[in-house]
């Protein structure tokens, strides 16, 4: 089994300062980076300080892969709980201005498939979550957190 990759909201607490030469390099390869978030704007936009005067965002409909709305929406909380912390991305696009659009779903999304395709039954996942820090095991098809199971 391939070991975990990816912890949604940053595998380090370290700012990374990249810069154009390693975001092209990052955008072309679909690189994981991490970044953190300076600000949630009132459209519940996620906005990333990349380093070296470079400012990323995070649309709201890129925050989320799962728990949407029907428009692909995200709670407004999610953006506000992202404040003050470092959270992984993908580059979506960098437009003609230099304006870097970045993708947390697609990292969620290709962790999700890994999940699907390398977690067995009894696999134990780390977790990075200041609400639950105890780690999840899959049980069968489900997911379960070892913190309210019992086995």
């Amino acid at each position: 089994m391939e070991y975990q990759k990816f912890i949604p909201e940053g595998w380090i607490e370290k700012k990374d300062e990249l810069d154009n030469n390693l975001l092209n390099k990052a955008f072309s390869n679909g690189d994981v980076l991490q970044g953190y978030v300076e600000n949630c704007d009132s459209n519940y936009n996620l906005h990333i300080n990349l380093g070296n005067n470079i400012k990323g965002i995070i649309p709201r409909n890129e925050l989320e892969e799962i728990n949407t709305d029907k428009f692909g929406f995200c709670n407004p909380s999610i953006c506000k709980n992202k404040v003050n912390n470092f959270v992984q991305f993908k580059i979506k696009e960098i437009d003609d201005y230099n304006n870097v659009i970045l993708s947390r779903k697609n990292v969620q999304k290709q962790a999700l498939e890994w999940a699907k395709k390398e977690l067995k039954p009894g696999s134990i996942v780390n977790r990075n979550s200041k609400k639950h820090k105890k780690i999840w095991c899959i049980c069968g098809n489900r997911w379960r957190n070892s913190r309210t199971s019992s086995y």
